[in-house]
């Protein structure tokens, strides 16, 4: 019996190991390669077929849903995200809530019912312009100053005027709802 040994890098392999060990790598590496111009498996359509149409797609349309908050004769711009917590929030509107300040960083107001939180982050921080839910409370908060991470907070979107939250005295009442 004929028994080679191969060395790879000064190490002694076994025959009947190099040949199965390369095809394992080969495979391994063939998953790896790189294609910038997408997929290239068989269900790629061919050059000149019409799903191959370099005619750009249309842009996205936004997933944000444009709102006022009136206050003391005041309408403030804002938007909501597209998320979970934002579509139950709209599905209320419009609402009138009545809001205190917490912390001389935010003003806050309890809602009339809890939000979905499907697919809402656990925790985040607040910057100043943040519309957010803080999920323990059950409140709608208008964050004008900045905000660490808390967990509970779920920003769902921003508006527009922090001087015009930050100046209102506990008890002020705003409405929210979708711009026109």
């Amino acid at each position: 019996m004929n028994t080679r040994i191969r060395f790879f890098k000064g190490k002694a392999l076994r025959p009947g190991i190099v040949a199965p060990a390369m095809i394992v790598i080969a495979i391994a590496m063939a998953g790896c390669s790189y294609n910038p111009g997408g997929s290239a498996d068989a269900g790629s359509p061919s050059p000149g077929s019409p799903a191959s149409d370099p005619t750009p797609a249309p842009p996205a349309t936004s997933t944000t849903t444009p709102i006022v908050i009136e206050l003391q004769g005041q309408r403030i711009a804002g938007e909501l995200d597209g998320g979970a917590a934002s579509a139950s929030l709209l599905a209320q509107f419009p609402l009138t809530l009545e809001f205190r300040d917490h912390g001389g960083q935010e003003k806050l107001s309890q809602l009339p019912a809890a939000l979905d939180l499907d697919g809402a982050p656990e925790g985040s921080e607040a910057a100043p312009l943040t519309i957010g839910y803080y999920a323990p409370d059950q409140s709608l908060v208008l964050y004008y100053r900045h905000v660490g991470y808390f967990n509970g907070i779920v920003p769902i979107g921003t508006y527009e005027n922090t001087d015009a939250i930050e100046n209102q005295v506990d008890g002020f009442t705003a409405t929210l709802r979708k711009a026109d």
